[in-house]
């Protein structure tokens, strides 16, 4: 009997030990939020932002950053669908910004290949100019390929 008792204590022992290894992996580990758009064109993560960081200075006379924490995820995740609906031009860039609230994106197709400041900046000055804040930019297309700037909300 008492050696029964001593399997029972060592293996409640052995639990606990593995719930409490498990939950400090887990609380160290930071989750990151999904953000694609619905066809699955443009996606929003860290990795894909450190591809774009890579050809920035390609892009335009005017390097974007990850945008800070802009709106709700469902907010974000109606920009990112608008944006990725959008007929672009395929050999163009494309600059893009976004109204948090409504969803309305707002986009600027450069002339040549590499973006001036002023195509760069027009698309969250015209969104600026409806709406007054709440307009972050959204993605750059270039070279075909979508690049995005907003943050998953939440983290």
């Amino acid at each position: 009997m008492k050696v029964s008792q001593r399997l029972i204590s060592t293996g409640i022992m052995f639990l606990l030990l593995a719930v409490l290894l498990g939950t400090t992996l887990l609380a160290g580990q930071k989750i990151e939020a999904a953000l694609v758009s619905e066809n699955g064109q443009l996606s929003c993560s860290k990795a894909q932002f450190d591809d774009y960081i890579k050809i920035m200075l390609l892009t335009g006379e005017m390097t974007l950053s990850q945008q800070p924490d802009s709106g709700t995820l469902a907010q974000q995740q109606k920009m990112i669908d608008a944006f990725a609906a959008l007929s672009l031009p395929k050999d163009k860039t494309v600059v893009a910004a976004g109204h948090t609230e409504s969803g309305k994106v707002y986009t600027t197709t450069c002339e040549i290949e590499k973006c001036t400041m002023y195509e760069m900046a027009q698309p969250q000055q015209a969104c600026l100019k409806e709406h007054w804040n709440d307009c972050p930019y959204i993605a750059i297309q270039f070279k075909e390929k979508n690049y995005c700037f907003l943050a998953p909300a939440g983290q």
